[in-house]
């Protein structure tokens, strides 16, 4: 069991050891000055939400705080590693992933990095949520059959600049582009109901910003996750987007299919998940569309290409 029984702190550093142990065992990360790691974890906003009505000890704050202080070089020091990577920091929730994203790409095009490690995890199996996800009504149960069942995980890539990785006799296995960042003015605890505006905002920005504008799209992964706000979302965002003559009766691939939901991490295993499908040829295209969701409103978009089909 990677987790080994920890919760909370020991928790995640077990499980960010196992991905980034994974990570190493097919891209080494020597080099560190000039490697970058971006590491994202969960915002915490359910159990946010109890804290703010007294209903848990306010502990949001002191969290946040020790993961940001603590976790990397807890990391490093479990792996055996003497020093973390020159430049590093830790985001929170779906929207800090697609900061960590678009900061990676903005180091790697300026030649700040010569690499960039973007991780991601969260744990919403860890008993605390789940006794928040259930008291907000969120679980499912024989009496909510739309509720999500939590998961957990840990994803890494790194991130380099096609022309660099060439030069090293790297292995490419997927290609990053055009990550935007929207959000809706709202929680999905507001009483408002989301219909897809920040959602489908997001998809084609970064669909406007992708060489063919997404024409040759083949396969969406997305962040549905048994959720019925979640789904009457993108429901509302596939109306949008066809109106607009976009992504019109495509596969969809959902990571919370296999692995339970699992927050923060959702989109960067879409991403691992695009990467497995072209290498294994199970994909079927060579062009997908990743999206993901977060509870606090949050929304944002990323598009994979195969090695060697963006033309």
């Amino acid at each position: 069991m990677v987790s080994e029984g920890f919760t909370g702190l020991g928790r995640l550093t077990a499980l960010a050891c196992a991905g980034l142990r994974d990570l190493g065992r097919h891209t080494p990360w020597e080099g560190l000055s000039r490697c970058g790691l971006q590491f994202v974890l969960s915002n915490d906003f359910h159990r946010g939400l109890l804290e703010e009505k007294g209903q848990l000890p306010s502990r949001h704050d002191a969290r946040r705080a020790e993961y940001t202080q603590r976790l990397i070089p807890n990391l490093f020091r479990a792996m055996g590693v003497r020093a973390a990577p020159g430049e590093h920091r830790v985001l929170f929730g779906e929207s800090g992933l697609l900061q960590a994203l678009k900061a990676a790409v903005l180091q790697l095009e300026t030649d700040r990095l010569d690499r960039c490690i973007v991780g991601a995890v969260d744990s919403l199996v860890e008993p605390q949520v789940v006794a928040a996800l259930g008291q907000l009504g969120l679980l499912r149960t024989p009496a909510n059959p739309v509720g999500i069942l939590p998961g957990e995980a840990a994803a890494f890539v790194m991130l380099e600049r096609p022309s660099a990785a060439s030069r090293r006799g790297a292995v490419v296995d997927a290609l990053l582009d055009a990550p935007s960042l929207t959000a809706e003015p709202f929680h999905r605890r507001s009483g408002l109901h989301a219909q897809g505006r920040a959602l489908s905002q997001g998809i084609l920005e970064t669909l406007d910003a992708v060489r063919d504008q997404g024409a040759r799209t083949g396969l969406i992964v997305g962040a549905l996750n048994g959720d019925a706000y979640r789904a009457r979302d993108w429901g509302h965002a596939l109306v949008q987007l066809r109106m607009a003559g976009r992504l019109t009766d495509l596969r969809e691939w959902s990571p919370a299919a296999s692995f339970g939901e699992i927050g923060a991490a959702t989109g960067l295993v879409g991403l691992c998940m695009a990467a497995r499908g072209f290498s294994r040829g199970y994909a079927r295209t060579d062009h997908v569309l990743v999206w993901t969701a977060g509870d606090d409103g949050a929304r944002g978009a990323f598009y994979v290409h195969a090695p060697g089909s963006r033309a």
